[in-house]
C-alpha cells in the first residue's frame, strides 16, 4: 500500500481529533457547517482511515472500533466544556453504516480475497 495513502489516513485521523477534542467549539456556529454532517463524513472517513492502517482487522470490527471512539470523543467533549450530544453520535454512527454499505457495493458484497493465506 502506497505510503501517500498511509500519511493521508494518518493526517485524517489527527485532523478530526483534533477538530473534535480541541477548544474549536465556536467555530462550528461562526462556519455555519451542519454538525450532524460534519460528523456523518468525518466518521466515514475516520472507518476509511482504520481500513487503510490497519488492513486485516475485518471491517465490522472497524466500525465497532470507529463507533467507539466516537463514543469516547462525546465523553471527552463534555469533560472540556463542549456540548456532547446522542446526536452526533448517531451522525457518527450513521456516516460509517454508509461507508460499510458502499465499501460492501464497491466490493459487490464479497470478502476480502486479496490478504487470505494462500491454500495448501
Amino acid at each position: 500500500m502506497s505510503r501517500l495513502l498511509r500519511l493521508t489516513a494518518v493526517a485524517i485521523l489527527l485532523v478530526s481529533l483534533i477538530a473534535m477534542i480541541g477548544p474549536f467549539g465556536g467555530v462550528e456556529a461562526a462556519s455555519g457547517v451542519w454538525d450532524k454532517g460534519a460528523h456523518f463524513v468525518v466518521f466515514g472517513l475516520i472507518l476509511w482511515s482504520f481500513g487503510i492502517l490497519f488492513r486485516r482487522l475485518p471491517r465490522l470490527m472497524a466500525a465497532v472500533l470507529a463507533i467507539s471512539l466516537g463514543g469516547a470523543v462525546e465523553v471527552v467533549q463534555g469533560l472540556v466544556g463542549r456540548d456532547a450530544s446522542w446526536g452526533d453520535l448517531l451522525a457518527d454512527a450513521l456516516g460509517i453504516a454508509t461507508a460499510l454499505l458502499l465499501w460492501a457495493t464497491w466490493r459487490r458484497f464479497r470478502p476480502r480475497t486479496a490478504l487470505q493465506p494462500p491454500r495448501s
